[in-house]
């Protein structure tokens, strides 16, 4: 496993952010320790609290994980801030825990945004459980889109046309796109880019942090882009469903 020294500089720093979420994590991590990625790579975890046993998993199991316990739920943002001063990569990689990553994908990834300098952020073609595209990218939300999204007004005719774009329905997900943003479950961000637009707005508690990263990164001339190079199951549910995933991944 590639995992560096303290004397080397990895190609990315790879950071996760916990809540609870533990099994999701101990399948993630077993993926990476049985067919790591070829590039170099430190590996951070940031724990918001979970006290959902983590610290013992990480220990008796992944101790190339670099563990941070915060005393409280700080958010996702402000979680990842925890040990951004501490990453020495070229890359940074911020994933979501309930992730399943094949051999090979992350490598594809880092090789495509080598090959691409102009590009700030990308993020890859995240799958659900059945194999079929999940939303991944967006355009960037107007003062109705919360609102669209939560009631029925979403669905009535005049409204159910934004929804739409926003969720650039019509893309094909099969081919590479500039997008306004890409959705956090997975982010591949070049460490100069995001030195240049000062880490991650603590302001956004959990959602939308991702696409203020993408805003700011656009304002510095680079592109964000949704690559489909890399494929990676992503298990997002709504808490009824995490909760019969969480049974499965306990077998």
């Amino acid at each position: 496993m590639p995992i560096v020294t303290n004397n080397e500089v990895p190609q990315v720093s790879i950071i996760i952010v916990n809540y609870k979420m533990v099994n999701f994590l101990r399948h993630l991590f077993k993926g990476i320790q049985d067919a790591p990625p070829k590039f170099s790579y430190e590996f951070f975890l940031v724990d918001n609290d979970s006290r959902d046993g983590i610290e013992e998993v990480v220990r008796e199991q992944f101790p190339w994980v670099q563990l941070t316990m915060s005393p409280t739920n700080v958010g996702l943002g402000a979680g990842v801030n925890l040990v951004l001063p501490k990453t020495r990569g070229k890359y940074i990689m911020w994933l979501n825990p309930d992730l399943v990553i094949e051999a090979g994908e992350l490598d594809k990834w880092f090789n495509w945004m080598e090959a691409h300098p102009d590009v700030g952020v990308s993020g890859p073609r995240l799958l659900n459980a059945d194999g079929t595209d999940q939303e991944s990218c967006y355009q960037f939300p107007n003062p109705l889109i919360p609102i669209l999204r939560r009631t029925p007004l979403g669905k009535l005719p005049g409204f159910s046309g934004i929804v739409s774009r926003y969720r650039m329905e019509g893309l094909d997900r099969t081919k590479e796109n500039d997008v306004d943003w890409v959705l956090g479950a997975a982010h591949l961000t070049r460490r100069d880019t995001f030195e240049k637009i000062g880490w991650f707005d603590e302001r956004f508690f959990l959602y939308f942090e991702d696409a203020d990263v993408c805003r700011r990164v656009w304002l510095t001339g680079q592109r964000v882009v949704y690559t489909p190079v890399a494929r990676i199951l992503h298990y997002y549910q709504k808490q009824s469903q995490t909760k019969n995933i969480w049974q499965a991944l306990k077998n």
